[in-house]
């Protein structure tokens, strides 16, 4: 960004880092053991664009998803949450067929140069609660989302960082930590 453009208040989009979506794989483990959470699906939130060049991204995604998953076994489906948000929805007892078909998502967007409209991926994980990891790709960082009803159970949320920090890269500013309503996965 130039000068001119700070004095004219005008700012760039940060670029997507979805390269740091491979760290769930090794949290995964300490997730698993140290957490006793099993993970129970995976999504990726992107926002759509009504562009005819947007479209060709969408289908080539969706061709993408359907030659992929046939090879991995891995289910998914495509919705619209009510904010008009776009979600891929992954189940596979296989986590690392997860993390390596969100990141290809978030490589095809990149490429076809909507990388901008990348929200979140999210991993779900069960115990005797619904804990949540969002990778924001603006931020390239992952905080723990854990909803209690309509509120948010801010003190899991913490101990979880408090184990995890080591393993991912963790935003460290809780104001930054967004939770997620109506989450389809």
């Amino acid at each position: 960004m130039g000068f001119l453009d700070t004095l004219l208040g005008k700012s760039k989009l940060p670029k997507p880092k979805p390269d740091k979506l491979f760290a769930m794989s090794t949290a995964y483990v300490t997730l698993g053991t140290s957490l006793s959470l099993i993970q129970a699906g995976a999504g990726i939130c992107f926002k759509p664009l009504e562009a005819s060049r947007f479209s060709r991204a969408e289908i080539e995604i969706r061709d993408l998803l359907q030659q992929s998953c046939k090879e991995t076994n891995t289910q998914y489906s495509i919705k619209k949450d009510s904010y008009g948000y776009l979600w891929v929805i992954l189940n596979d007892p296989e986590f690392e067929d997860l993390v390596t078909t969100l990141y290809m998502v978030s490589e095809t967007l990149t490429d076809h140069g909507f990388g901008e409209q990348l929200l979140c991926a999210v991993f779900k994980f069960k115990n005797e609660s619904v804990v949540y990891w969002i990778y924001n790709f603006k931020q390239a960082k992952y905080y723990p989302y854990v909803p209690k009803g309509d509120m948010r159970d801010s003190s899991c949320e913490f101990r979880l960082r408090s184990v995890m920090e080591k393993e991912l890269p963790i935003e460290k500013e809780a104001e930054r930590w967004y939770p997620l309503k109506d989450i389809p996965i």
